[in-house]
């Protein structure tokens, strides 16, 4: 059990991808915070792997376009573990594919507060607590969008996303002294009920493993990069995408 007695937080953490890596981490020995705007969801999945793990879970409420909702969960989670080790900025939204001349400030406002925002005011609100301990994991969902300029969505996805890898080098830059690393993972299109909704059923002809990614893949490499395994691994992205990336 490689988190074993560990503390995360994960972020979006009542559906998909969130969810998966929560069950993960719990399986694995690790207390985690469910963080999710629905919180009445999250409290229900925290109870399903309270019972599944004997692994003490607690929901919170949380908008991560909010700071202050952010340092709520950290604040919580200190209060109930005594610390944070890993965070897993997992929230997101996507928009069906728009013009690039049509997309308005409203749309821009709204994928950017919560995709690249919500990363970077949940990562300022725990950096404090691990530099008191003097190590932690954090772990920012990007996406194969953020590197070749979108898949399905329009361009305010995969402009948040790009700049999430990007925050991740800056933080690893600042905080690895603390024996704090800062890594992305890239999913490609994972099977989800957010990917559903963007016509992506066919994506799987254009990736070189010929399938699409499922939330066990993605929480998978979550898992090592929370792990004492990735300890000399800071500032990077972790591709799961079947290749995806190559095309």
């Amino acid at each position: 059990m490689r988190l074993k007695d560990k503390v995360a937080i994960v972020t979006g953490a009542a559906n998909g991808i969130g969810a998966e890596i929560s069950r993960t981490f719990a399986r694995d020995g690790c207390h985690v915070v469910l963080a999710d705007l629905d919180e009445g969801k999250a409290a229900a999945l925290a109870e399903e792997i309270m019972k599944e793990t004997g692994v003490r879970t607690v929901a919170v409420g949380c908008d991560v376009a909010q700071k202050e909702a952010l340092q709520r969960v950290v604040d919580t989670c200190v209060a109930e573990f005594g610390t944070v080790d890993i965070l897993v900025n997992n929230a997101g939204i996507t928009l069906p594919a728009c013009p690039v001349e049509d997309i308005t400030p409203e749309r821009w406002r709204k994928v950017l507060d919560i995709d690249l925002m919500g990363t970077i005011y949940g990562t300022q609100c725990v950096i404090p607590v691990m530099k008191a301990h003097k190590s932690g994991k954090i772990i920012n969902m990007a996406s194969v969008a953020g590197q070749v300029g979108g898949v399905f969505t329009e361009a305010t996805y995969p402009v948040s996303k790009a700049g999430v890898i990007c925050w991740a080098k800056a933080v690893a830059k600042q905080v690895g002294e603390y024996n704090i690393t800062c890594n992305c993972i890239a999913p490609g299109t994972i099977l989800t009920a957010m990917t559903e909704t963007l016509g992506s059923a066919d994506a799987s002809l254009n990736v070189p493993l010929h399938r699409l990614g499922s939330v066990k893949d993605v929480a998978g490499a979550a898992l090592f990069l929370a792990s004492d395994e990735s300890d000399f691994i800071t500032g990077a992205t972790i591709n799961v995408n079947g290749g995806m990336s190559m095309i």
